[in-house]
């Protein structure tokens, strides 16, 4: 870190140990905490992304003179100098989330304004096509700073978050690099814990674009996907317009039925989404036959897996046990909380007690409502891992 402060205007030694750093503290929580504090880099990161950032936009100026845009030569090869201090930047922004990951540095990192200020300027003004490396690591590093819910995030202030929502719609809608994708949905199950964030998710009608991510092929992009409409179904106002305008119900349904059914993470946050619906989003929108009707199967075949899984699971800890069923009841709560198989089934069964009945059903008054609730935070994401150059 001495060297790194005392050599900051040499972009090739910058970069260089700034990639070291970031592998360093790819995978080791002391090594974040020993970098930060102790090698006193919560000092110098913010500087030096302040100043690698306004030495690109300076240089991009002077190629272009069309803001900080980096174009490109006859021959279709950035300006040297620009690709330099770029590649500097995207060591650092990796540095930033990997540093991130640990809570009282993310917590510390979100305060500052000369790294969430550059981060923001980064997000707006780069793009996919010519910078991907460095805007799928800002995005990582935005959402692993969103995860700090305190009142000293900068990313919490009212403009930052409308600003966000705007500059990740795009993200969203154009975006084919399915790591971008899953990243952006990321940043959007924290930003959406925030009810004017939510409301800005859904005028922009980002909220559309998630439902449809739910039948994309990859399953951590549609788990993400689905994490952000948890939140999203948990508000009455934007829960009850993706339910009339982007038929949700139909879609998660559909994800349902799907999803593996050794998956019970992916089913779980799947009925969630349903159950928030049901509790607050959906309690004026009448619900279709057909509609009903597929959202029934698709959970009863959540319910199942679950119960499958709890099943297989209780009979190997049995036979573990030598045979003795009473020594491993209890077995399956850890830490307080039930798996997410128990969880999924048990959270499943009510929702199906909670459904309309169809007009096929009779009426039971015993069964008319569902008391529990809503997963408003359910869809928050934690700091994701290291990221390693």
């Amino acid at each position: 870190a001495r060297c790194l402060r005392e050599h900051a205007g040499i972009p090739t030694l910058v970069l260089r140990l700034t990639f070291a750093f970031g592998n360093l503290t790819a995978n080791s929580d002391h090594l974040r905490q020993h970098i930060m504090f102790d090698c006193d880099m919560a000092g110098l990161l913010p500087g030096l992304l302040e100043r690698y950032w306004q030495q690109n936009c300076k240089l991009a100026q002077a190629n272009s003179n069309s803001g900080c845009l980096v174009t490109t030569s006859e021959e279709g090869a950035v300006p040297s100098d620009s690709q330099e201090t770029e590649s500097v930047l995207v060591k650092l922004v990796r540095l930033v989330a990997n540093v991130t990951i640990n809570p009282s540095v993310g917590t510390l990192v979100a305060s500052e304004a000369s790294v969430v200020e550059p981060l923001l300027d980064m997000l707006g003004c780069k793009r996919m096509a010519e910078s991907e490396e460095l805007v799928l690591s800002v995005i990582a590093a935005l959402t692993n700073l969103l995860y700090y819910d305190s009142e000293t995030n900068l990313l919490f202030s009212a403009e930052n978050k409308q600003l966000l929502c705007r500059l990740l719609r795009p993200m969203l809608l154009e975006a084919h690099n399915v790591e971008a994708l899953i990243e952006t949905a990321r940043a959007l199950g924290n930003l959406s814990r925030h009810p004017d964030a939510r409301q800005w998710i859904s005028e922009l009608r980002v909220d559309e674009a998630l439902a449809i991510l739910l039948a994309h092929g990859d399953r951590d992009l549609v788990f993400y996907s689905c994490g952000a409409l948890v939140n999203l179904a948990a508000d009455p106002q934007t829960g009850g317009r993706l339910c009339r305008e982007g038929g949700l119900r139909t879609k998660v349904a559909a994800m349902l039925h799907a999803t593996l059914e050794d998956d019970p993470e992916l089913l779980l946050v799947g009925v969630k989404v349903l159950s928030n619906l049901r509790l607050e989003g959906d309690g004026e929108e009448p619900w279709q036959e057909e509609t009903l009707r597929n959202v029934r199967v698709a959970v009863t075949h959540a319910r199942d897996a679950a119960l499958a899984m709890v099943a297989t699971k209780t009979a190997s800890a049995v036979a573990s046990a030598g045979g003795q069923a009473s020594s491993v009841q209890g077995a399956s709560v850890q830490g307080g909380l039930p798996p997410a198989e128990e969880m999924l089934a048990d959270l499943a069964r009510r929702l199906l007690d909670s459904l309309p009945l169809s007009s096929q059903e009779q009426v039971d008054p015993c069964e008319a409502g569902l008391c529990q609730a809503p997963f408003a935070i359910g869809g928050d994401v934690g700091p994701q891992l290291g990221l390693v150059a």
